[in-house]
């Protein structure tokens, strides 16, 4: 029954949308964000920010999707660590930027 559904439907390019884009986007979705957007822009938009922020090293970005930098919440962005801040980059992709969100620890 089922190879026969297949076989009447198999030209169809809906169902093929309907089947293949969620595998696709679930095998894409956890390395995307790292690759098409390195996290040594990050760090140029951070010293941008605040010039005296010194990245220990860029082990200390952590990746993250959907983070929240400011009141608005973005698609991909870096959550950091350095010797006196922490905080979040997040890549606006409309604008075409990286939006600082730094939080302070002392």
């Amino acid at each position: 029954m089922a190879r026969a559904w297949f076989a009447q439907h198999k030209r169809d390019p809906f169902l093929w949308l309907v089947i293949l884009g969620p595998l696709t986007l679930a095998a894409i979705t956890p390395w995307w964000g790292v690759l098409v957007f390195p996290t040594s822009d990050a760090i140029r938009a951070i010293s941008q920010v605040r010039p005296n922020t010194e990245m220990v090293s860029p082990q200390n970005m952590f990746p993250q999707h959907f983070p929240k930098c400011g009141e608005r919440k973005y698609i991909f962005g870096y959550n950091f660590i350095s010797e006196k801040d922490f905080g979040g980059a997040c890549r606006d992709i409309v604008n075409g930027g990286w939006v600082v969100d730094i939080l302070f620890r002392g």
